[in-house]
């Protein structure tokens, strides 16, 4: 299983807030339930034939030739060698014999026309399932960067944040059936199934758990991020749409009152005098003055522009002081550019792009992000592709 740390919630937020037309009204971190299957597979190595096998092969396809002397005697080799060559090939799969008679295989036909010899060799595989609906997972969740745990419980090592996630349940048992068609699908690859493998054969399955995080809309909507995908987890929001148990679950759960639970939190006063206010999306925003900004024992100054999270509901926090917001944005702009995940210019630009909206400012440039870092920063710019 993977080791990789939860993302934290507010990075899903904060796309959240970039979404023009979305009001969103809660937030819930949730495992989603899924099956871990290995399952067992035939793949074929593809070496050259030899230069016998290949003229055998053709005679008996091409030459409807089937004798072992009367192949011997076409090809001018001796009958041994001919019977040595067709006991390999049969071994292989690519020619089976009717008393003694050769004749090819399917297996044989498919790599006389591919020009290769098909080597069967058995492989194993895990393989990604949902619970409610059996649909395979695609490809980019099979990354090392995602997060898979073998148990609803959470280890305090794996998460990025304060998130307490909740366990769902899907009242359906695994059935092999779902391995059956996703061979059967002719875009397998891209659910983590190369085109080379055969066979496929379930081996074992268990249950693992992918965090994702949900969003509840204005109009019963829900949109969902995981950290398979860069953005919103589309193969999930399009299980979320079929699935009413989960808008069940959200329904649940009690609404409470927004504007009550932040304006308790400004009460505690943890960091200074703040003002209260809700944006025209419906997302509440608390505004706290610049010096609440500066770190230890007060908020990183990276929290600028972020979230507060208190009983299902989030709250923007925000300071008026834009020289301050921009120097968060270039901060934070130079960090992802430092991740592993960015790898090209172009999504540096898109993830700067959506950090300006959600801090109110013009977009930087990368002369502008080039001048803010330091040497190292701009041989990781230069290095982008």
């Amino acid at each position: 299983m993977s080791r990789q740390v939860i993302f934290p919630a507010r990075r899903a937020l904060e796309h959240t807030m970039t979404l023009p037309t979305v009001r969103p009204l809660r937030f819930f971190p949730v495992l989603w339930p899924l099956w871990r299957v290995e399952v067992s597979a035939s793949v074929y190595d593809e070496p050259a034939y030899e230069i016998v096998d290949r003229f055998l092969v053709r005679a008996i396809h091409e030459g409807g030739m089937s004798h072992p002397e009367q192949l011997a005697s076409f090809l001018g080799i001796q009958v041994s060698l001919v019977q040595r060559c067709l006991a390999f090939l049969a071994r292989i799969g690519h020619v089976r014999f009717a008393g003694d008679r050769a004749e090819l295989t399917p297996l044989g036909l498919e790599a006389l026309r591919a020009g290769v010899r098909l080597e069967p060799k058995e492989v194993r595989q895990d393989l990604l399932f949902e619970q409610f609906t059996h649909r395979p997972l695609p490809r980019g969740h099979y990354d090392g960067s995602v997060a898979i745990l073998p148990t609803p419980e959470v280890p305090e090592d794996r998460l990025a944040d304060r998130s307490r996630f909740t366990g769902l349940f899907a009242p359906t048992w695994f059935t092999p059936e779902a391995v059956t068609r996703l061979a059967r699908r002719p875009d397998r690859t891209e659910f983590n199934v190369p085109r080379l493998l055969r066979n496929l054969a379930v081996e074992s399955h268990q249950d693992a758990f992918l965090p994702v995080y949900l969003v509840e809309t204005v109009d019963s909507g829900v949109i969902a991020y995981s950290s398979a995908a860069p953005r919103r987890d589309a193969f999930i929001e399009e299980v979320c749409a079929d699935v009413p148990a989960i808008h069940d679950l959200i329904g649940a759960e009690g609404t409470g009152d927004p504007e009550e639970i932040w304006t308790g939190w400004l009460a505690e006063g943890k960091y200074g005098r703040g003002t209260l206010r809700q944006l025209i999306n419906g997302v509440w925003r608390v505004t706290l003055r610049a010096e609440a900004f500066a770190g230890p024992p007060k908020l990183p100054p990276s929290r600028v522009g972020s979230f507060e999270l208190r009983r299902r509901h989030f709250a923007q926090l925000w300071c008026d002081d834009a020289v301050l917001r921009r120097r968060v944005l270039l901060d934070r702009a130079l960090a992802m550019a430092r991740g592993r995940a960015v790898t090209t210019r172009v999504d540096l630009i898109e993830r700067m792009a959506d950090l300006a909206r959600l801090l109110e400012l013009a977009e930087p440039t990368l002369a502008e992000l080039r001048a803010h870092g330091g040497d190292e920063d701009a041989a990781r710019l230069d290095a982008l592709e």
